[in-house]
């Protein structure tokens, strides 16, 4: 996985390797080239080509000096830009600042005119900066977030970022992140596509608490079969989901953990979601549990056999709300010892009272969206949607569970001790697939059972849950494939859900890349 790290978790990692035996001053001149690199690349070409670096005070700025003196020692025509008066730099800067005087080097105050360029470097703020953007520093960067989408510019110059765009301003089209990407600039890249480069300067990040996972990090959880495998191998699954008013949630759970691989699924539901059962799901064992309109706390003793089978069990999509549901999830969380997976009613039934999850053994994930994780954990949907990194890892450090927090770039959080490199804190996974095409009703129901049928085949809950989720929104990306941007529903997902396996799989066959797919 590859980290997200706060401005402090950087500042810790930045004295870790200047204590080991690293100078600043020579971190600074590998971010210097790392920078140029990006700019080379940028610029097409040396000869003739213009570059402005524009300089903040501090490290940023020094970043940038370094920066600007290897590419006109490359030959292109550059001019730093300062926004500070440079008889004030101070540390490693004033050494590069001095160093790229001795160049011949131009270095002049700030003025619009400078943007006539190719590519402009932006080294003003770094990941240490707090407040709004003043004086020069704030002229200059408002100088630059216009003249770069400007189509009177023919093109408009390329914009590249030192660690982070500064202070949120500029619309970068490429960021240089030294040792890590920040997790500011993560999310925070809004709609314009924004390249993030990850530059090794000697920085190793021991602790981080955020994470980008990747297709290489989900190799080993994601279902595979091997000659001798028998049905019960690939895992049992029980799901108790639906009502008389809602039976399409049902179907779609199970639905899920059959494609997901699942070698044996029970769907035990009300009447009419059997009998719809019957007609789509003619591969699930069914169990109609009471002649009524939704499932009650009886359900768990009138299924004792097929969850003694069991090896997880998904509860809650369609069940509806009332006294019934509620003693039923309450009942489950208590007496199920098998892995559990709760969503969408099962999520409702807990509001208010998420006491009962404390002290349960068996390993629990929650999968609430936004407003589900508001009603969980008392608050107002705004504080969730504020900061949704926070919010997850508050609900797993407090539920004590695998907590899921569904939207654009879903995170993962597992609490304390569960993911290696957090410093023993616990930790959030962030899933980078899955675009707009599962914005649509029933996704969620496909997630829940996509992870029962993972979680049903063994191993930790936490890379379970994060190996569901990232194929989960690769089967989007198929779906959408298959069926054009718009008009994917929940069913599409579902079917497309092996091919997503076969694509990760393929991908990373015998350790290599052998198949992009």
């Amino acid at each position: 996985m590859r980290p997200l790290v706060t401005p402090d978790e950087m500042r810790r990692a930045d004295e870790e390797a200047i204590a080991a035996g690293t100078p600043a001053h020579v971190l600074m001149e590998r971010a210097g080239y790392a920078v140029a690199r990006a700019v080379l690349r940028e610029a097409t070409g040396r000869y003739g080509k213009k570059v402005a670096v524009v300089c903040g005070q501090g490290n940023n700025g020094g970043d940038g000096f370094a920066a600007a003196r290897v590419l006109h020692r490359e030959g292109l025509r550059v001019v730093c830009c300062t926004t500070f008066d440079p008889e004030d730099a101070k540390g490693p800067a004033k050494v590069h600042l001095d160093l790229l005087r001795q160049t011949g080097c131009p270095v002049v105050p700030f003025e619009r005119r400078h943007l006539d360029c190719d590519v402009i470097v932006d080294a003003v703020f770094g990941t240490g900066f707090r407040g709004q953007a003043e004086g020069e520093a704030r002229e200059a960067l408002e100088a630059v977030a216009r003249v770069v989408p400007d189509a009177s510019e023919t093109p408009p110059p390329r914009l590249i970022s030192v660690d982070v765009p500064s202070a949120g301003m500029v619309p970068a089209h490429v960021t240089v992140a030294l040792g890590a990407e920040k997790l500011q600039t993560f999310f925070r890249k809004g709609d314009r596509p924004m390249e993030v480069v990850v530059a090794d300067i000697g920085i190793p990040v021991r602790e981080a608490r955020v994470f980008v996972v990747e297709s290489a990090d989900v190799y080993d959880s994601i279902p595979r079969v091997a000659p001798g495998d028998h049905k019960t191998s690939h895992g049992v699954v029980v799901v108790m989901a639906g009502s008389d008013r809602t039976t399409g949630a049902a179907l779609l759970v199970a639905r899920a953990a059959e494609r997901m691989g699942a070698g044996y699924v029970t769907l035990a539901s009300t009447p009419r979601v059997i009998d719809a059962a019957n007609q789509a799901l003619p591969e699930a064992l069914k169990a109609t549990v009471v002649q009524r309109e939704v499932l009650g706390p009886a359900v768990l003793d009138e299924l004792a056999a097929p969850l003694d089978r069991a090896d997880a069990v998904a509860l809650g999509p369609g069940l509806g709300t009332g006294i019934d549901q509620t003693q039923l999830v309450e009942r489950a969380v208590a007496e199920l010892q098998h892995p559990l997976v709760l969503d969408a009613d099962a999520l409702n039934a807990l509001a208010g009272r998420t006491e009962v999850l404390a002290g349960r053994d068996w390993p629990l994930v929650l999968t609430p969206h936004a407003a589900e994780m508001a009603r969980l954990l008392g608050v107002d949907i705004a504080d969730v949607l504020h900061d949704r990194v926070a919010t997850a890892i508050e609900a797993a450090e407090r539920f004590g569970c695998t907590v899921i927090l569904k939207g654009h770039n879903t995170l993962v959080a597992a609490p304390a001790g569960e993911t290696a490199g957090s410093g023993g804190a616990a930790t959030a996974s962030v899933i980078p697939v899955g675009g707009p095409e599962l914005a649509t009703a029933g996704t969620g129901d496909v997630l829940t059972g996509a992870i029962a049928a993972v979680l049903a085949r063994g191993g930790a809950p936490l890379d379970a849950t994060v190996a569901a989720c990232y194929v989960h929104g690769v089967a989007g990306a198929v779906a959408a494939e298959r069926v054009g941007p718009i008009g994917v529903v929940a069913w599409d997902v579902c079917e497309a859900l092996p091919e997503a396996i076969r694509r990760l799989r393929s991908t990373y066959a015998d350790g290599h890349v052998t198949d992009e797919g």
